[in-house]
């Protein structure tokens, strides 16, 4: 039996947060990382028929019952066996205490003859690869590093400069900036990136509207640039960017509401908040009110 010094094989804080904030690849929306073994994003889990063409069999929710995340039993039907997890991803939050049973679950699915398992929560970075490594490390008997890089080798864990320089971005749009979960400011992505950070929150009451026009003019400008090519994100990809990108949609391409959303919605699953939505309608009538006045004039 081969020993180990525990000072050696136990990271500190500072070693997890290099290995996780490095490497180059990209996360997609959904990865095999481990084999029959998937992680990926809510736009996957609310999409039956992709669930079904991945042949998956079984689905952690690794945020049952929180905002988007529609798994359910009922959701899914007989076709897919379903394991709920309510977690939040805050600090404060115990998943420690889901470790266990949710590897039991894996493992006991894994052992399933054509059996293929998809963890998910929001955004497929958190959550979902905690419970992913946890697994690894319980029935698999990684170490925690080791489970860090395998999952690595096949799915991002981290926003990565390295990748977003491959994608060839030149400018960044952030529009969660100095929010818990963003890391994006200008001397994070230094100067090789152009950055706009819009401070917004994803709720029911904040005027994102007050920051329509500028995050468009950045877009605009910046796709005017040669070989501009801009990322427009916040922490789930899913309210705050896609309204701002709607937005520029809308102001700059002359698109009402409806074909904007249909437009984009063909690209990225997008779930913009009812006050969101509002406030781009709002837009929609003022833009087709300013319309009507030039022909008239």
């Amino acid at each position: 039996m081969l020993m180990s010094n525990p000072q050696e094989s136990t990271p500190s804080v500072k070693d997890l947060v290099k290995v996780l904030y490095g490497g180059e690849r990209f996360g997609n929306h959904v990865d095999e990382v481990w084999p029959n073994l998937f992680i990926g994003d809510m736009s996957v889990a609310n999409d039956r028929y992709s669930l079904w063409k991945l042949g998956i069999t079984h689905v952690v929710n690794a945020a049952h019952g929180r905002m988007h995340c529609q798994g359910s039993h009922d959701f899914y039907g007989s076709t897919v066996e379903y394991y709920g997890v309510p977690a939040d991803d805050s600090p404060s939050f115990d998943l420690a205490r889901y470790f266990f049973p949710c590897a039991e679950y894996i493992q006991s699915a894994l052992d399933t003859a054509g059996a293929r398992v998809f963890v998910h929560c929001a955004v497929g970075v958190s959550r979902s690869a905690s419970l992913v490594l946890a697994y690894l490390m319980i029935h698999h008997h990684y170490t925690l590093l080791e489970a860090i890089n395998k999952v690595k080798e096949h799915r991002a864990v981290a926003q990565n400069k390295a990748a977003l320089l491959k994608l060839g971005i030149t400018h960044v749009l952030n529009a969660a900036h100095s929010k818990r979960g963003s890391i994006g400011n200008q001397s994070f992505y230094g100067h090789g990136f152009v950055y706009c950070g819009i401070p917004a929150d994803d709720s029911t009451h904040f005027d994102l509207d007050v920051y329509f026009q500028t995050a468009a003019d950045f877009i605009h400008k910046a796709l005017k640039t040669p070989d501009g090519k801009v990322l427009v994100h916040c922490i789930m990809g899913m309210s705050r960017s896609s309204t701002l990108v709607l937005a520029y949609l809308m102001i700059y391409r002359h698109l009402t509401l409806k074909k904007a959303l249909q437009k984009l919605i063909q690209k990225r699953a997008i779930y913009p908040n009812r006050n969101f939505l509002a406030l781009l309608l709002d837009l929609d009538l003022q833009l087709t009110r300013n319309k009507k006045t030039c022909q008239i004039l």
